[in-house]
């Protein structure tokens, strides 16, 4: 009679992966507070009064100000009940609504409008997105049908976001205005509302839209200077803990300044875990630092993995992490400028490599000229960032405060140029790319199996690789074959103008008025992505 072995680690190990399966589906439950007894709706109606909390900074539109809140009490004539839940309201502009600040309370009467699902094919699912972020009604309120009743400036965000609101000041008198300005409160602070439709697609064109987002780069780059200017002050080993609390104080500070924004939360824990990881000494993998913070983040909020944010962050530093070094090491450079170059070169080239499935994915575009964007964008985003750092510092000394505000200007106007000339460029951006998320896992697999047959030189990954660009060939070949033989007409809801879509036998025709077929925005969110995923190479456009 044969003894069946038992091996104790791995039972352990499927009993652990067990229970974090299920404490995952338990934290989603959690957090999904539509799910509880008290959630607003249930005991909303248009004559309640709604008392909300906002959550995020203000985000300012073209004719409203944005808002997302929490609804935490609903006041009837009668009685009030504790409620939660989340909500979209779009006040209208004017200096009350624009004064607003992350953490105040107002009260108001309304009645909730649900998202409406996308309205035409291959359309962005917006009711989607909202309900990762826990949101799954909106309302629009006129002025003076909201009331404020409380302002904590104790309140962290509110402090946080009053910090935010005078750095944007302190860089606006410098004299830093126009585009510059949109930039430069983008890059810093992660202020997006100045940027125009037209200079985002510029830097998106360019490949260098990951400097207008605060993240693990401009976290980086801050910790890479007070790592610099601390060594000298703290020299010896054993003053790393003191040293390291120094900088994580002064990255929080950081963080406070720049609003405590989702993005800038995230790559500022991330950044936490390396140094507390370096700090202690501890031979631990810095990939295990990395993954101990997204733990930390999904533990939070499970719905975060959603994001497409946080997916392009830690695939970023996990790719420049593997792949840089390689690639870095395939050549060699003596001349000291060289050098210099490429290493931003391979950076570029790593983080590109890790993220373009996604990209893909969610922007169906590529970046041609993405290495040279970035042998420019990233350089200047040091300086630029540096420069914004020592304004706070010399506010006060006025003739160098406004030669810093000139300064930054100057860059950033070369900077701006730099990327308008590559958007203009032939070839610059490959647009309409559509791929589904099934070949989104497949070129992950893909690029895994190649980086192992270059590692490990071993026949079975290389006929991995060799199968994964089968299937994909396969799938590709399959859509181009369906689509030339599909044959349809769509009437495109979209409002204030009629557009239709014809598409026969590969041929293509769209019929609309000339102010909707000029408007790219409108163009992008409301037809194109359908036409990403029919293919069109050619429109024969009829108005």
């Amino acid at each position: 009679m044969k003894t069946i072995k038992y091996d104790q680690p791995t039972a352990y190990l499927r009993v652990i992966i067990f229970l974090f399966f299920i404490g995952g589906m338990v934290l989603v439950q959690f957090h999904t507070k539509s799910n509880y007894a008290n959630y607003f709706k249930n005991y909303s109606n248009s004559e309640s009064v709604h008392r909300v909390q906002i959550i995020n900074p203000i985000r300012i539109k073209a004719k409203s100000v944005q808002c997302e809140v929490d609804v935490v009490k609903i006041i009837r004539s009668d009685s009030s009940f504790a409620v939660n839940g989340r909500a979209l309201l779009y006040l209208e502009k004017n200096f009350e609504s624009l004064a607003l600040l992350q953490g105040d309370v107002i009260e108001f009467k309304t009645k909730w409008n649900n998202i409406k699902p996308p309205q035409n094919p291959g359309q962005f699912n917006y009711q989607r997105y909202l309900k990762f972020n826990h949101i799954y009604c909106q309302s629009f309120l006129k002025s003076h049908s909201w009331n404020l009743v409380d302002r904590n400036i104790y309140n962290l965000f509110t402090f946080s976001n009053i910090c935010r609101n005078y750095f944007l000041n302190v860089i606006r008198e410098s004299g830093v205005e126009g585009d510059q300005f949109a930039v430069v409160s983008a890059l810093s602070l992660g202020y997006k509302d100045e940027l125009s439709s037209q200079l985002k697609h510029s830097y998106s064109s360019a490949g260098a839209m990951h400097v207008l987002a605060v993240s693990g780069l401009h976290v980086g780059i801050v910790y890479g200077l007070l790592n610099f200017i601390l060594g000298f002050f703290f020299p010896f080993k054993r003053l790393i803990v003191l040293k390291s609390i120094i900088i994580l104080l002064c990255l929080w500070l950081y963080a406070l300044l720049a609003g405590l924004s989702p993005s800038i939360l995230r790559a500022t824990i991330m950044v936490s875990f390396i140094i507390v990881g370096i700090s202690i000494k501890r031979e631990s993998s810095i990939y295990n630092n990395i993954a101990a913070s997204a733990f930390l983040l999904l533990f939070l909020n499970p719905y975060i993995i959603m994001q497409v944010g946080f997916q392009l962050s830690y695939l970023a530093v996990l790719g420049i992490l593997y792949y840089q070094p390689k690639i870095y090491n395939a050549l060699k450079f003596r001349n000291y400028f060289a050098n210099k170059i490429w290493v931003i070169t391979s950076v570029s080239l790593a983080a590109q490599l890790a993220t373009f499935p996604v990209s893909l994915l969610y922007f169906h575009q590529f970046p041609v000229y993405f290495i040279f964007s970035n042998l420019i964008v990233i350089p200047a985003a040091f300086v630029v960032l540096v420069s914004v750092l020592s304004l706070l510092v010399f506010q006060f000394i006025n003739p160098l405060y406004l030669l810093i505000g000139s300064l930054i200007n100057q860059i950033l106007d070369y900077v701006n140029l730099v990327v308008k000339f590559i958007d203009k460029s032939p070839f610059s951006l490959i647009e309409g790319v559509s791929i589904s998320t099934l070949e989104t896992y497949l070129i992950f697999f893909l690029i895994i199996s190649a980086t192992f047959a270059f590692k490990f030189r071993k026949l079975i990954f290389i006929n991995c690789f060799l199968f994964f660009l089968l299937i994909i060939g396969f799938i590709d070949l399959n859509e181009s074959v369906g689509l030339k033989l599909k044959r349809e007409l769509v009437v495109y809801n979209s409002s204030k103008s009629i557009a239709i879509n014809l598409y026969f036998n590969g041929n293509h025709i769209f019929i609309a008025d000339s102010a909707l077929f000029n408007n790219d925005a409108q163009m992008l969110f409301n037809i194109k992505h359908h036409w990403f995923d029919l293919d069109v190479k050619e429109t024969t456009y009829l108005r």
